[in-house]
């Protein structure tokens, strides 16, 4: 037995796909930047010493997050391009489920990752701080929900139609088509 007859290809009907989309959109929603969302609302709520740290971890992950990406950030961005771009064509052209279903999380993540080093940016250039810094913390977050949702749906379209695709729901419409002949 093979290490590769363990991975279940029918990825969208696998409970383990479905699973992992879940943790990646709950973690992706909830850790914007590296500062829990819960860490945003204590900073909120109590200011003082809740929202110095809130500050403090929002500029230490942007920092850092910005010395990665200047020091490889074009070579990761080519890198990371090339394999979606395989694996976006390995699932859409040659219709390899299990290609599709990991193009179909990787991508959106990957967006909001843009979306968080752009915001990281914005951080070190306009020296947020405060309630600016706590309210951009919190408008990322909001844009990363939107585009977990707009995946997750795109993912469930994907599940439906693969259903449909091998399920022989059609075939006994085919042979009355005209372009069966």
């Amino acid at each position: 037995m093979s290490p590769f007859s363990l991975i279940e290809t029918t990825s969208f009907l696998n409970v383990w796909y479905w699973i992992i989309t879940v943790v990646a959109w709950s973690m992706t929603a909830h850790w914007t930047l590296g500062v829990p969302y819960d860490a945003i609302r204590q900073a909120d709520k109590h200011g003082g010493e809740f929202a110095e740290h809130c500050d403090l971890l929002a500029h230490i992950n942007a920092r850092r997050l910005i010395h990665y990406f200047d020091r490889g950030g074009p070579y990761f961005i080519a890198f990371v391009g090339f394999i979606l771009a395989l694996i976006g064509g390995w699932g859409f052209i040659q219709r390899n489920e299990l290609a599709l279903a990991v193009f179909l999380l990787a991508a959106p993540l990957l967006l909001t990752s843009v979306y968080t080093v752009r915001l990281a940016y914005r951080i070190k250039s306009e020296v947020l701080e405060g309630e600016n810094l706590r309210k951009a913390l919190k408008n990322r977050r909001v844009w990363n929900q939107t585009i977990g949702m707009i995946a997750i749906i795109f993912a469930s379209a994907a599940t439906v139609y693969s259903a449909l695709e091998t399920s022989n729901i059609f075939a006994p419409i085919l042979p009355f088509s005209p372009y069966f002949q």
